[in-house]
């Protein structure tokens, strides 16, 4: 039976373990790349907290250098010794196994190697492959602290915050009789003119809840109302002046009437709230259960309408003025009044607001504006205890400091300051046309007023209106509609694992350089296992035996009179071969086994 002494199979194992630790090193670029295609590294993440963002990036930097750095020596140990050792049973030239044995001393070494084949070529191919393989080792060093990196980025967390309600889920259960409109409405003017205040939880005309807190980066789902209005002409006008005064009925149905409260004349350019109520001259009509008509509007503006239509809606009221140049003369103008009825509607829908500004994030959808003046249909009215409340607090009369009266006025006509914020929102100057009064000037109307403005005025004011009563409290007379939950989607700065592809892609070009490098220059595919090396490696106590033991290199080196590193070199190109074959170890090994057994 044939035997194989014991360094025969260090070789054979060295082999193996030398291209298992080769494809091992791959598989794990590979696997890096696969991972980074799925970003499955993004599911490893910790907190951001201070620890987290200096501790743990050093050890993972330092574990990948420290990895990498066994790992490649333990590679560069087994492959170099592997490469020599099956290099010197090869029969080729002195100065070859000079040059491969030199480049392996470093990358250095390796690269003055290959210099010296500009003059002295010798093995070209081999020298090279040495030079990659230590070329991808540090390759591998210098990417192994940059492969795998926590990164910070921004993530989200679900969770619920309380908000204080910004509009009821039943108004049923409210009774706004009892609240104080008088305080609330006076309040509207002088809240709009602070400078600075910040309107938390309205936006023109949509009220929305808000959160409780703002110490939080996120954004919450609340829920938001949006008041819309419709304003149209009242119908079929019957009025009766004089003193001064002005009444007004509308007929808007069989048997049914809607009557506005006594006014004074109004001059040019005003908008005014009035009170109204039912009439039936008929002791069968059941008015109660008519709708409400929300807001009535006395309107003394241009409005672009037909005719035709200004003679069934329109109230013509004579001013009389002294004649500032003559005392004894009486002018008389003609001012054209409208009234309007403005029915209130609202919309509840979820909106995204940011809980720290307390803004909103997402639009709001509008309904529809009228484009032009049109009579309104009673039968359209919906009714609501809120709508008729609103109209109630907009018509209280808290004075605004101005008196409108014509010479045969048993009462001034007073605007409130309702009535001054709602001009002032439209766009009319009412400090302007009293200036133009107390001067002894004329009432002539000159602004146009358009039912899309309207509309969107008096909308925004509704909301305005409530939200104050919201901020002011139940205390002072205002609203309080309780508390609710908002959903939020918190936002935090977490740490996650990340995968580096630039030099990841250095990595895996190094890796397969290396296990190609190595499968070459041991002659992976091309080994006899019936030869080895007389010497194991070319170092310092090898070269001084080869010299004692082999007379071809001591003849060829003994003409070399200079010794440098060209001429020795060129001394070497002649072919050696350091193999011995397995059975003349056995033949060595059987002689001394005999000898020791004749002692």
């Amino acid at each position: 039976m044939k035997k194989h002494p014991r360094n025969t199979y260090n070789e054979s194992s060295s082999a193996g373990a030398c291209y298992i630790l080769h494809a091992i090193l791959v598989v794990i670029h590979v696997v890096l790349v696969i991972f980074y295609i799925f970003r499955w590294e993004h599911r490893v993440t910790l907190p951001f907290t201070q620890m987290n963002t200096d501790f743990w990036p050093v050890v993972l930097s330092a574990s990948l250098q420290a990895f990498y750095t066994i790992y490649t020596a333990i590679l560069l140990f087994l492959t170099q010794r592997l490469a020599i050792s099956r290099m010197l049973v090869r029969r080729q030239k002195l100065t070859t196994i000079h040059d491969i044995c030199g480049a392996w001393a470093g990358l250095g070494s390796a690269l003055s190697s290959i210099w010296g084949q500009i003059e002295i070529p010798t093995s070209w191919w081999a020298i090279s492959a040495v030079t990659a393989y230590l070329a991808s080792i540090s390759v591998l060093h210098i990417t192994s602290s940059t492969l795998l990196q926590f990164q910070t980025f921004n993530t989200s967390m679900a969770t619920s915050v309380p908000t204080i309600r910004g509009w009821p889920n039943d108004w049923t259960n409210i009774n706004i009789d009892y609240f104080d409109w008088v305080s609330i409405s006076a309040s509207l003017p002088v809240v709009s003119k602070l400078p600075g205040l910040v309107f938390v939880g309205l936006s023109n005309n949509t009220i929305y809840d808000t959160p409780q807190t703002n110490s939080i980066a996120a954004n919450a789902t609340v829920s938001a109302t949006t008041i819309s209005s419709s304003c149209g002409l009242l119908p079929n006008i019957t009025y009766s002046t004089g003193g001064g005064m002005i009444n007004v009925n509308s007929s808007i149905a069989q048997g049914l009437s809607l009557s506005t409260s006594v006014a004074s004349y109004p001059w040019s350019d005003q908008v005014q709230v009035l009170g109204w109520g039912w009439m039936s001259p008929s002791v069968n009509s059941n008015y109660s259960q008519a709708p409400s008509p929300g807001i009535i509007l006395m309107v003394s503006t241009l409005l672009n309408i037909e005719p035709s239509v200004q003679r069934e809606v329109a109230v013509p009221v004579t001013w009389e003025i002294l004649d500032p140049t003559n005392f004894s003369a009486v002018d008389q103008y003609v001012v054209e009044v409208y009234f309007v009825q403005c029915s209130l509607s609202s919309m509840t829908a979820e909106v995204v607001l940011d809980v720290q500004t307390n803004s909103l994030l997402t639009p709001i959808s509008m309904s529809q504006p009228s484009m032009q003046w049109e009579i309104t249909q009673w039968p359209q009215w919906t009714t609501s205890d809120w709508q008729t409340g609103i109209g109630v607090a907009l018509g209280y009369p808290v004075s605004s400091g101005y008196s409108f009266f014509t010479r045969t006025s048993n009462s001034p006509n007073i605007p409130s300051t309702v009535d001054e914020y709602i001009m002032t929102s439209i766009g009319l100057n009412l400090s302007a046309e009293y200036f133009v009064f107390e001067s002894g000037g004329y009432p002539l109307s000159t602004f146009t007023l358009s039912p899309d403005k309207l509309e969107a005025t008096i909308a925004q004011v509704t909301a305005q209106l409530i939200w104050t009563a919201t901020q002011i409290g139940t205390s002072n007379g205002g609203l309080q509609f309780g508390n609710g939950t908002a959903y939020v989607n918190e936002h935090i700065i977490s740490l996650r694992l990340n995968i580096n592809i630039l030099p990841l892609l250095f990595a895996i070009s190094a890796s397969v350089i290396m296990i190609t490098s190595a499968l070459c220059m041991t002659r992976a595919f091309d080994v006899s296992s019936d030869n080895q090396a007389v010497i194991p490696s070319t170092g310092a106590l090898q070269l001084l035996w080869l010299g004692c033991h082999s007379a071809p290199v001591n003849e060829v080196l003994d003409d070399v009179e200079h010794p440098t590193e060209d001429n020795l070199r060129r001394a070497g190109m002649i072919d050696v071969s350091f193999a011995k074959t397995i059975s003349d170890e056995m033949e060595e090994l059987r002689g001394s086994t005999d000898s020791l057994s004749r002692r």
